[in-house]
């Protein structure tokens, strides 16, 4: 394989192993079963499985803040608001196994925090860009960056978790009216 196409098939095996076992079922050896790379190959892509988990995590991260971008336009911020919250959950649907990845790595402290923070910082940097523009010219109440995430998508993370925990327990698409209100209800002035 050539070394870009061995890293993907070892990122590739990694969500397929999490998919079906779990964060703990990830080791170094069921790597190289199902990714067909050499144990060697693994740790020189990556240098640890702890490697692994972070640059799957930051691939999928920026995979889902790609999504939400296209909306970010000139339209009123009361258009724009709630199709990130609807974008931020057609993504979840669309790629549940990626989705599930990024909420279990998170909170499994398995991601590395030396420069987890730079790196959420500079993908969400459009988004914050847009988010203060709109404050300035008074189409948005003020909220801090850190806030994007954790408190004005609170709405679409419960909803994404839920769906995620029990898949066909409820359908997202039909949730997605009520969730991209309540985002909206949050940042409106």
């Amino acid at each position: 394989m050539a070394s870009g196409a061995t890293r993907e098939a070892i990122l590739n095996a990694a969500l397929k192993i999490v998919a079906q076992g779990g964060l703990e079922a990830m080791t170094v050896s069921r790597l190289a079963e199902v990714s067909g790379a050499s144990n060697g190959s693994i740790y020189h892509h990556f240098g640890s499985r702890g490697g692994i988990v972070g640059a799957l995590y930051r691939e999928s991260f920026a995979e889902l803040v790609g999504a939400m971008l296209p909306a970010l336009d000139e339209r009123p911020a009361r258009t724009v608001v709630p199709e990130l919250a609807g974008r931020f959950l057609d993504w979840v649907v669309a790629r549940p196994t990626r989705a599930e990845f990024v909420y279990r790595a998170s909170v499994a402290g398995l991601i590395e925090e030396d420069g987890k923070a730079a790196f959420k910082a500079r993908t969400m940097a459009p988004l914050v860009e847009w988010f203060d523009k709109r404050t300035a010219c008074g189409e948005l109440r003020p909220v801090p960056a850190w806030a994007l995430d954790a408190v004005v998508m609170a709405p679409v993370h419960e909803c994404a978790r839920r769906y995620l925990a029990e898949p066909g327990a409820f359908d997202l698409k039909a949730v997605r009216p009520e969730v991209e209100h309540a985002v909206w209800a949050i940042v409106r002035p």
